[in-house]
């Protein structure tokens, strides 16, 4: 598909804000996150092009909304701006993952040093409890079962960590990896190791073990990478 936007090229700051000018930032942000699930899950398939008056029928938006929304998703790198075509899915290729994966895991060791000094005893046991869902979704659940039980065990960690800046970049992080990737790389033994490995971060938080709890949450976050 092409994009009919009316470009005659260049994507400044400047030709940004009058190509967008009068749009709802509010709407903008929602739609954004619309089309950005469509490209996680495989709808909107990675290399095609954008046409905006499809993705206007779609979603049900204006011209200008939708504009917005697509600059939203260039500047988080889940779409291109070509001079003269339009937008474009853009491809995310192993060296973009191992990329955003190698930061997540410095960022999420972080988180784990503050979470380390706040998390308490019943935190701790809402922290097992979130493993035990995971371990059930692995063995019985569905794919998106499993994808909502990892997240909840990781949404639930990160509640301890005061820096909601630090928490906030690392969930980002998290969305930029399309979920068709992600399913690709979690084999049954990976899955395995990450119900494991989830266990033995709360044990270390239990015993306020820090070097082993950064290591442990390192080799988490990195998990996988060998075979992308």
């Amino acid at each position: 598909m092409t994009l009919d936007i009316g470009q005659s090229g260049g994507t400044g700051a400047g030709t940004r804000s009058a190509r967008t000018a009068g749009g709802s930032a509010s709407r903008a942000r929602e739609l954004a996150k619309l089309i950005e699930k469509d490209i996680s899950t495989g709808r909107l398939s990675a290399g095609s092009w954008l046409k905006q008056v499809d993705l206007e029928a779609q979603y049900g938006a204006s011209r200008l909304d939708i504009r917005q929304a697509l600059d939203r998703l260039e500047e988080k790198g889940f779409v291109k701006l070509e001079a003269n075509r339009g937008y474009r899915v853009e491809t995310f290729d192993k060296e973009r993952f191992r990329n955003v994966v190698t930061i997540r895991a410095i960022l999420e060791v972080a988180a784990a040093q503050e979470v380390l000094k706040h998390i308490d005893e019943p935190g701790l046991e809402r922290l097992r409890q979130r493993a035990d869902g995971f371990a059930e979704a692995v063995n019985a659940g569905t794919v998106v079962a499993q994808e909502e039980a990892n997240y909840a065990f990781h949404a639930a960690m990160l509640e301890f960590c005061p820096n909601r800046d630090l928490v906030s970049m690392i969930f980002d992080l998290r969305s930029r990896v399309p979920v068709t990737l992600t399913r690709e790389k979690n084999t049954a033994a990976l899955l395995a190791n990450t119900v494991r490995e989830h266990y033995e971060i709360v044990e270390r938080l239990r015993e306020r073990d820090k070097p082993a709890l950064e290591a442990i949450v390192h080799r988490h976050v990195l998990g996988g990478l060998e075979i992308v």
